[in-house]
């Protein structure tokens, strides 16, 4: 497990190299700076570093409407890839008005004793963006460290990004934002009681209630669905919108129909991995139709999951 700090000035200042970002959604270019990352730490002996933010700048700067990974998430793909520490800063008024100058000297240098920093090769820092790569590359220079910096990932001829995924995701192309990603999208949260309208129409939900308020859902639609609840992995079928046919103004909700599975799980944290998009969010003349729509939804649910069963297996 990473170790990890709210602050530079809480690192005990061993020697390191360290990549920095926002690192949301941890996808395939971001795991590439981190490849690289593990590559100089085991060649220098040093420890490994994230320096990231526990509030995205860009929900700041550009008023993101959500993110594509919670703190506890870049914790957990931090950890399983390796990394030996992550620094979650506060992106204060404050440290928005560091100058580059005084970023490299006080957070990289004096803090983190920083002997190589791993960046992409649009990397912008200090008081309105005012840093890139260059001046970094001279500024660390000037103290005896290094900068290496990492081309982006293309996947389909497009670059990888945190914000092409955004938009998949919104879209509803779950397994558009998997091949950027390298893994399935996904969002957590504790199971709640609902209305009990599912069960009675005998297709019961679990209600998740999201950990993470500003966690991005995908749009409205029904998905076919991994859940993995106390460890457990159970197929099923998400629905994501305000449940037209059933009540009429109702907020936005995540419900899934777990398939086989009969345990009551009410308070469990569930983690909801999106494996394809079946269909949008309907109107239906009646219940009646609803659950001739939901016995369709099930069935084309288990045929996709059991295709991406298959292309797992596939995987040495």
């Amino acid at each position: 497990m990473s170790k990890v700090y709210l602050s530079s000035s809480e690192y005990p200042g061993v020697d390191s190299a360290v990549a920095i970002g926002a690192f949301d959604g941890f996808h395939l270019g971001h795991q590439r700076i981190i490849k690289e990352l593990l590559a100089l730490g085991h060649k220098e002996s040093v420890d490994t570093v994230v320096y990231t933010f526990r509030r995205n700048p860009k929900l700041t700067t550009q008023k993101l409407g959500g993110l594509l990974s919670s703190n506890n998430e870049r914790v957990e793909f931090a950890s399983q890839l390796g990394v030996g520490s992550i620094v979650l800063e506060d992106f204060s008024t404050r440290f928005q008005n560091l100058t580059p100058e005084y970023f490299v000297q006080d957070v990289l240098v004096d803090h983190l004793n920083a002997m190589v920093v791993v960046v992409g090769e649009d990397f912008r820092f200090g008081r309105g963006r005012a840093g890139n790569v260059d001046l970094m590359a001279r500024l660390l220079h000037d103290s005896g460290r290094r900068l290496v910096t990492i081309k982006p990932v293309l996947i389909d001829g497009r670059v990888c990004s945190s914000s092409v995924i955004r938009k998949a995701i919104l879209a509803g192309d779950v397994e558009g934002a998997a091949r950027y990603l390298g893994r399935s999208y996904s969002v957590q949260g504790v199971i709640v009681a609902g209305n009990h309208v599912g069960g009675r129409l005998g297709f019961p939900t679990a209600n998740v209630d999201l950990s993470d308020p500003m966690k991005l859902l995908p749009g409205n639609g029904v998905y076919a669905v991994q859940a993995v609840i106390d460890g457990t992995v159970a197929g099923g079928v998400c629905n994501i919108g305000v449940r037209p046919t059933i009540v009429s103004g109702s907020r936005r909700t995540v419900e899934v129909h777990l398939l086989d599975f009969h345990r009551q799980v009410y308070g469990h944290l569930v983690t909801v991995q999106f494996a394809a998009r079946l269909r949008d969010e309907q109107l239906f003349p009646s219940a009646a139709d609803l659950v001739r729509q939901i016995s369709r939804d099930v069935a084309q649910a288990r045929m996709v999951l059991e295709r991406c069963d298959v292309v797992r297996k596939k995987i040495p």
